[in-house]
C-alpha cells in the first residue's frame, strides 16, 4: 500500500475493531491450547507424571514462551500478510504505521504487549478512541500506528 493511499483511507471505527478481536480471539484460544499441550507433552517426557493430586503446570517460562509465540504469530500476520489478521480480513481493516507503511517488528510487538494491558483497564484504552479524532486507541499511539478501514472493494 502506497502512503498516498493509507491517508485515503479512514480509521477503523471501534466497534469494527472489536469484532475483528472477538474474530481473532478464536483463533489465539486454539493456538494457545496447541502450545499449551505441546509444552506440558514435552514436561512430561521429559520430568515424567506429576505427582498424585499435583496439577500439570507449564510454569512461568512456559507462560513466556506462549505470550511469545501468540504475539510472534500476531506480529507475522502484520508484518508478512499484508499488516492484517484474519479477523481484521472480516472486517477489512489493516494496520499500518505513522508513515502508511508496514509497522516495524518492534512496533507490533509492544502492540502485542501493550493491547491486553490497555483493554484490561476496564478497557479505557479502547474507549479512548472515541474521543480521539483519529479513532486512534492507546496502543495505537503509543506504537505510532494506525487502524484504517479499507474500502469494499478490497
Amino acid at each position: 500500500m502506497s502512503e498516498n493511499t493509507s491517508e485515503a483511507l479512514p480509521p477503523a471505527v471501534l466497534w469494527k475493531r472489536l469484532l475483528a478481536i472477538v474474530y481473532d480471539s478464536l483463533i489465539y484460544m486454539a493456538l494457545a491450547m496447541a502450545y499449551t499441550a505441546l509444552v506440558l507433552f514435552l514436561q512430561v517426557q521429559i520430568g515424567g507424571e506429576p505427582a498424585p493430586g499435583e496439577r500439570a503446570s507449564m510454569g512461568t517460562l512456559g507462560f513466556l514462551g506462549l505470550v511469545f509465540f501468540l504475539s510472534s504469530f500476531c506480529s507475522f500476520c502484520w508484518r508478512a500478510k499484508g499488516g492484517q489478521t484474519l479477523g481484521m480480513k472480516a472486517w477489512r481493516l489493516i494496520l499500518v504505521n505513522e508513515e502508511g507503511k508496514k509497522p516495524s517488528w518492534g512496533q507490533c510487538y509492544l502492540r502485542c504487549l501493550l493491547a491486553p494491558i490497555v483493554f484490561g483497564l476496564g478497557g479505557i484504552g479502547y474507549f479512548y478512541a472515541l474521543i480521539d479524532k483519529d479513532s486512534r486507541t492507546l496502543h495505537d499511539m503509543f506504537t505510532q500506528t494506525r487502524m484504517l478501514q479499507l474500502p469494499k472493494s478490497q
